[in-house]
């Protein structure tokens, strides 16, 4: 039904009267879409079509419809031809849109990260977790970074790290090609964020104007051992800029409304900007349920002057967000693309929260100071897999518990050390830590909300194995 199309398509920016239909084809042309409501199909659709598709934009589009209604099941069909194409043997895709906001609705979504196909039949997470869709339903997926390795050249489809903006792209074209990932993103709505692999491994900036960039020594000293040419050992600006425009491409574009606004031209170019720069940090709601999706990399920087995670923009819009939801929403999601609690002693690297650990630590007391209740982190990277509890002092010396659910790789090397390496993390305002599970294997997430009576949520966060099982399984009432 899409074979007019190179990837997608992929619903995105999903809320109660708003999708984003987006497509990548590999010539010049325009996206046109059409929405059924479910029920009538033979009535008159709704249509729409993208902004012209070019090689700037590497023929990616979204068609976006707005003033759609709440909770209300749409067909659709997305071609590059101005005539809907006809079904064969399958019915069109489909999607629900969200409830209005602040309503109780029980619901339950995936989540996950880290996918590094390396053979033919990869893909089989995917598999899995849209049989489960199928078969249980789900509102919507997370895809919380790594969608893509970029500088994993033995099976990243271009041979080589990707150096230049058509490497990158050619590198989603080869890893968003597999079919259990088309398949599964024809109906699951999708919300995505990047992490370091998107651009390179373990990468960040080396001071706050974002000039200057840099990769740890080991991976240098890995490719120039492994015969890789000297420009794969270096990370200039200029592949930044490329990196982060194939990731508007492809994750950014169909994203809902940013933080921040991002410099993004009318051809639909991203342009990175020097010291302060916009963010691709965004929020949701879905019916009771608010999420704030962190950028935690493009704003990053590991200096002898200046170390930070989020940057000064974002933190301000987070902790506008935490104050506004904490008494609207029953429920809070903080998406991270990296752990915040999950500690380790031998995390050479300090690549996720505990190498930040005075911003870590304001993060915690600003939860605590300002009693964030019913928040859980969702979160991925590690290659393994965990759910955690934390309690944290209130001010009235109350305990105000906060979750962390990690689910990853999707499909990746496992991380065995994280088992015998994780420790407490060190923090004036955590009385205690509980690791209630931690599992090796490819797997993905399910949370599901339930809303009783008294409209407290019941959240339960399920671990399911690559071919579906559930693994482990934790209730927080």
């Amino acid at each position: 039904m899409f074979e007019d199309l190179l990837l997608g398509p992929i619903v995105g920016g999903l809320d109660e009267s708003r999708v984003h239909l987006w497509g990548r084809a590999d010539h010049l042309g325009t996206l046109h879409a059409w929405l059924w409501e479910a029920g009538d199909l033979d009535g008159e659709p709704l249509t729409g079509e993208s902004l012209p598709l070019t090689a700037e934009n590497g023929f990616a589009g979204v068609v976006p419809f707005l003033n759609l209604k709440p909770q209300t099941t749409y067909f659709y069909a997305l071609s590059l031809k101005d005539v809907p194409p006809t079904p064969e043997g399958e019915a069109y895709p489909s999607f629900t849109t969200f409830p209005t906001s602040g309503k109780r609705e029980d619901f339950s979504f995936a989540f996950g990260s880290c996918f590094y196909p390396t053979t033919p039949e990869s893909g089989q997470t995917f598999a899995a977790m849209d049989a489960h869709r199928k078969e249980h339903g789900l509102a919507f997926g997370l895809f919380l970074g790594d969608q893509i390795y970029a500088d994993k050249y033995e099976h990243n489809g271009i041979g080589q790290v990707a150096l230049t903006l058509q490497d990158y792209r050619d590198v989603y074209a080869h890893v968003w090609g597999y079919k259990p990932f088309r398949e599964l993103l024809k109906n699951l709505p999708a919300f995505m964020t990047l992490d370091d692999h998107e651009v390179d491994d373990d990468w960040t900036w080396t001071d706050g104007t974002r000039t200057k960039a840099k990769i740890p020594p080991w991976d240098k000293v890995l490719r120039r051992l492994n015969g890789r040419p000297a420009e794969e050992c270096r990370l200039p600006a200029r592949r930044v800029q490329a990196a982060l425009q194939a990731y508007w491409e492809h994750q950014g574009m169909h994203a809902p409304h940013f933080e921040l606004p991002l410099n993004v031209d009318d051809k639909g170019l991203y342009h990175l900007e020097n010291n302060e720069p916009g963010s691709l940090a965004y929020t949701f709601e879905y019916g009771a349920a608010a999420f704030f999706v962190l950028d935690t990399r493009t704003m990053r920087v590991k200096g002898k002057a200046e170390r930070t995670m989020l940057g000064k923009g974002q933190w301000a819009a987070l902790k506008e967000w935490l104050i506004s939801v904490n008494d609207r929403y029953p429920v809070k999601f903080l998406v991270s693309s990296c752990a915040l609690l999950f500690n380790m002693w031998a995390d050479i690297a300090k690549d996720r929260w505990p190498g930040f650990p005075e911003e870590r630590e304001y993060l915690l007391r600003f939860l605590a100071a300002n009693e964030i209740e019913n928040l859980f982190v969702l979160t991925g990277d590690l290659h393994s897999s965990h759910a955690l509890q934390a309690n944290l002092f209130g001010p009235n010396g109350d305990d105000i518990p906060l979750w962390e659910f990690c689910a990853t790789p999707f499909e990746q090397r496992l991380n065995w050390l994280a088992k015998c390496t994780h420790n407490e993390l060190g923090s004036e305002v955590i009385k205690n830590q509980d690791l209630r599970f931690l599992y090796l294997g490819n797997n993905f997430g399910v949370v599901n909300v339930d809303f009783g009576e008294d409209g407290k949520a019941v959240v339960t966060y399920t671990l399911r194995s690559e071919t579906g099982e559930a693994v482990h399984s934790v209730v927080v009432r």
